[in-house]
């Protein structure tokens, strides 16, 4: 996917919480894709789109040459938090709405501007507030009150061992391919990293197949293809049982002297989701 290749697997809070940022790129990019030609140099195309969920309230474009690479990538925004556990996401309110720009290092920033003026114009159902008779009304209207630029390191690794519980088993760390996002961890019956802290681990199937339940799990999500995940562990897991059939597969193996299942699933536009369980024993 050549937004992974631009933006890589970095997380960030725009539309939604520490999410990946492709996801909420792409997620803002949910409706009908246009182009956009007001000030776009020639050989160059401005295609965008918005989430319709929110009337464009959030909304993307992707700034491409005359080959079709990206140069840039805007994305509308509220710098979308979650303050605790005991609330939703907040974003900020209209008036503070944020246009960030995602350029490669060394970019001018200029060669972004035509971003810029796309951002500024409102979508229909925006506009009309932007439009109205009542000042209190056009005073909460949306506009864009902050522009960011964000250079992205595709490279850089999305994830590393310190989040992972301190006593998960080095000899199964290859078994964690690191072109992913990882979406939690955790150990002995509850997940240890930020946004799952404490809730529980379900190991019920391990039971059901005459095993204890698990000792450690890792989440994790990539927009590698299926059967590349796949090709990967069968590199990586040697000596381990496949299992595959349709569009899942299941991984199971010994290392360190410890026992791994790996269940893999093809989730098609939303990705590749694999589920980790290992145990510190052979099981």
């Amino acid at each position: 996917m050549a937004l992974v290749d631009f933006l890589g697997y970095a997380t960030g809070s725009y539309t939604n919480d520490g999410a990946m940022i492709v996801a909420q790129v792409l997620d803002s990019l949910d409706s009908e894709f246009s182009v956009f030609e007001e000030g776009v140099p020639a050989g160059q195309k401005l295609i965008t789109a918005m989430d319709d969920g929110n009337n464009g309230a959030e909304r993307g474009a992707l700034l491409v040459d005359d080959q079709g690479q990206l140069i840039a990538v805007g994305l509308v925004n509220g710098h979308c938090t979650i303050k605790s556990s005991k609330e939703s996401v907040t974003c900020n309110p209209f008036p503070e709405t944020v246009l960030t720009i995602f350029q490669p290092k060394g970019a001018n920033k200029n060669s972004s501007d035509p971003i810029i003026a796309w951002s500024k114009q409102l979508p229909p159902m925006l506009a009309i507030r932007a439009r109205s008779e009542d000042p209190e009304a056009r005073a909460q209207a949306q506009r864009i009150s902050t522009i960011e630029y964000i250079t992205t390191d595709p490279k850089k690794s999305s994830w590393n061992a310190s989040q992972l519980p301190s006593d998960f088993p080095k000899a199964m760390l290859p078994l964690l391919p690191k072109n992913t996002h990882l979406l939690g961890a955790g150990v002995d019956g509850y997940f240890t990293t930020p946004g799952l802290k404490g809730a529980p681990i379900y190991g019920d199937y391990d039971e059901l197949a005459g095993r204890p339940r698990h000792d450690f799990e890792v989440l994790l999500r990539t927009y590698t293809a299926f059967s590349d995940v796949v090709s990967f562990y069968k590199q990586q897991a040697i000596g381990a049982e496949f299992s595959i059939y349709g569009n899942k597969a299941l991984i199971e193996g010994v290392a360190g002297g410890g026992t791994y299942k790996i269940e893999i699933k093809d989730k098609e536009e939303k990705g590749t989701a694999i589920t980790f369980s290992g145990w510190r024993k052979e099981v």
